[in-house]
């Protein structure tokens, strides 16, 4: 099955942009509908594009010693039983989903979560207008 995908848009292009094909077997073109439908996507393009740039950021902020695409961290039983007390009372989904939010807390300045907000609702309204 082709699909293709104009890259025009937020990536600043112009009007007459660069048409990609691409060939994607059923199962692949399932999972990603199946993504974008959970994460309120609107359509293949979009989604291709966001991907492209995801893959790219990944590859050029690489952490070394995470090439099997996570950071592995040992806690003590008491700190796992803490996790696991917390994900019980409904605190948070998982241990892991827990974790990172942590560290997201610290490590990312409050103005580029606050602007990453705005720039959701900003392309939410955007593409809301477009249906």
């Amino acid at each position: 099955m082709g699909l293709y995908g104009n890259l025009h848009g937020r990536m600043n292009m112009s009007d007459d942009g660069t048409k990609v094909t691409i060939r994607m077997g059923p199962e692949e073109i399932q999972a990603m509908e199946d993504f974008m439908a959970e994460n309120d996507i609107g359509n293949r393009s979009d989604f291709i594009r966001a991907a492209i740039m995801g893959y790219i950021a990944s590859q050029k902020t690489s952490i070394p010693g995470s090439e099997n695409g996570g950071i592995f961290v040992r806690f003590s039983d008491l700190h796992m039983d803490a996790l696991g007390n917390l994900v019980k009372s409904g605190m948070c989904l998982d241990a892991e989903e827990f974790i990172r939010r942590c560290v997201l807390e610290k490590i990312v300045p409050k103005n580029v979560e606050e602007e990453a907000f705005e720039n959701a609702f900003r392309l939410a309204q955007q593409s809301a207008a477009l249906k």
